[in-house]
């Protein structure tokens, strides 16, 4: 029986949703990615709200629950938040050391922070040189109770958290980072995390984060109006969601008469226009900094992007590439566990986050 002296460490990422909680555990294997476990469990009804884990124990439970299915045994893990209340933000400032940067940067997200400083987690990285005496800086920063409320939740379960990220970050470094022939350092891609109470679009421009927003347009408002229309219950609507196929309003050249399409066409053509004004916006940027570039391609992600017809829909609409990747078609990626899911793609930031290794935390626990 061969023993190992110095066995390898295995990483766990947490993903927890308003829907489901998505765990990942992940080591290394020579230069590629060895994918141990991936399992997904329900979250508590009621448990977390707007990003928040309101019932810690109840989650913590859900965890622990899954960790015993998966047969994880792990002592650490990481966690990532996201949401409205989620900042951002690529800032220019005057050119100075980190040291003094670190000094001053609670005064400078003042102006970019939607709720009280003080009562934020606030982190920032310099990542390159601007004219004139400036340099270019990322600022993030998340609510505490956000932060606490999950780090809680994993205290519960009894892990340690190692590092709470952003799950964008997460989801950039699994479908893109990972991806070394993607030529994401040379152009615009556009990120598109569909969750159930909300979707968080993000724009890298050559590897770096230009923008990160919110929209509170999830997965669970079209479940809502198919079961207000059609008096189901949530289960039979959620059925009925999936069961539907938005590649017909492409193919049609007026509103195809199915009355399902059309009670949920208004709430994707309403994400459409959120996700065009986030673009725009960057173009305008973009523009300003007497720049052509433009977003090329939208990446797909998350529970809501199994909706069928999904990327096509919006490739007619926004005239993009549009696709919904499955990171275990990159070679990087060994997956090693038992049985190989079927929706892969909903575990991509669960599979970043376990990616994600302490030293510089984006925010600090």
């Amino acid at each position: 029986m061969p023993l190992s002296l110095f066995p390898k460490e295995k990483f766990i990422g947490i993903d927890i949703g308003h829907c489901s909680i998505k765990i990942a555990q992940l080591e290394r294997d020579g230069d590629g990615i060895a994918i141990l476990h991936l399992q997904s469990q329900p979250t508590p009804p009621d448990a977390v709200g707007e990003g928040v884990v309101t019932d810690p124990q109840a989650v913590g439970a859900a965890i622990r629950h899954a960790l015993r299915q998966a047969r994880i045994s792990a002592t650490t893990a990481n966690v990532g938040v996201a949401g409205g209340s989620v900042v951002v933000r690529t800032v220019t400032l005057p050119r100075m050391e980190e040291a003094a940067l670190r000094k001053s940067i609670r005064y400078e997200a003042g102006r970019y922070v939607p709720s009280s400083v003080t009562d934020s987690f606030i982190e920032c990285e310099i990542i390159g040189e601007a004219e004139e005496g400036q340099m270019n800086v990322l600022v993030v920063a998340s609510p505490k109770d956000m932060v606490q409320s999950r780090v809680a939740a994993a205290e519960e379960a009894g892990l340690d958290v190692e590092v709470v990220d952003v799950e964008a970050f997460a989801l950039y470094r699994t479908l893109i980072e990972a991806d070394g022939g993607s030529g994401a350092e040379e152009k615009a891609i556009a990120l598109l995390d569909v969750g159930d109470e909300s979707s968080q679009v993000s724009v890298v421009d050559c590897g770096a984060f230009a923008l990160t927003r919110s929209i509170p347009i999830g997965g669970r408002m079209l479940t809502n109006a198919l079961a207000h229309y059609f008096k189901l219950d949530h289960a039979e609507a959620e059925e009925g969601k999936f069961a539907l196929d938005l590649t017909s309003l492409v193919e049609a050249d007026e509103t195809k008469e199915d009355p399902p399409l059309r009670v949920v066409q208004p709430l994707v053509d309403e994400l459409v226009r959120e996700i065009r004004r986030s673009l725009n916006y960057f173009h305008s940027q973009k523009s300003d900094q007497g720049s052509d570039r433009r977003v090329t391609e939208l990446l797909l992600a998350g529970g809501g992007s199994r909706l069928k017809g999904l990327p096509e829909y919006f490739s007619h609409k926004l005239d993009l590439s549009v696709r919904t990747p499955n990171f275990l078609d990159n070679p990087k990626f060994n997956f090693a566990g038992p049985d190989e899911p079927e929706d892969a793609h909903v575990m991509a930031v669960a599979v970043g986050l376990a990616m994600r290794r302490a030293g510089s935390d984006v925010i600090a626990a």
